[in-house]
């Protein structure tokens, strides 16, 4: 059975939307969120990383947070997807999404929002209680040959972490 690859990374820090007229939808990275994106851009061409499909909410700071990471070799070759369905997604739209991946996408990156994103992890490893960080990535390894196949526990956590730190051992 081949195995597929999925990346959660959700968005970088945005501008809190508390007391001011932005859109939730609306708001921006803030600069520490613009540092944080290009520091995981570093590590993810460090890593020789290349996605066969990247989707993202089309929320102004997943968008920022993807067009940071596109901008360079972090996310490959892949076309940037801008899916509204992903727009503070549940767990369930997510992996219904997903299950629907072309099955040419070996990689596929969500570029989105918890609660759902860390919903989801939980999910795919059989695991509770992990949380994303902003700007945090997740790569899961999962046991499956086709997208359809997604179920609880069919994951394994490769790699979790921040732009700026180590993964865990």
């Amino acid at each position: 059975m081949s195995k597929r690859l999925l990346t959660l990374i959700r968005h970088a820090e945005a501008e809190s939307e508390h007391g001011s007229r932005i859109r939730d939808c609306d708001r921006p990275l803030t600069e520490r969120g613009r540092e944080d994106a290009i520091r995981l851009r570093a590590r993810l061409a460090d890593r020789g990383f290349e996605p066969d499909g990247v989707w993202t909410s089309d929320a102004e700071r997943a968008l920022s947070t993807t067009t940071i990471l596109a901008d360079s070799v972090a996310l490959g070759s892949a076309d940037v997807d801008i899916r509204s369905s992903l727009y503070l997604a549940h767990m369930s739209t997510l992996r219904d999404s997903i299950r629907e991946a072309p099955a040419d996408i070996q990689h596929l990156v969500v570029v989105g929002h918890n609660p759902g994103l860390s919903e989801l992890w939980d999910w795919l490893c059989d695991k509770h209680g992990f949380g994303l960080p902003t700007c945090g990535i997740a790569r899961i390894g999962l046991k499956i040959s086709r997208w359809s196949q997604l179920e609880r526990g069919c994951g394994d956590l490769i790699e979790f972490g921040k732009p700026d730190e180590n993964p865990p051992s």
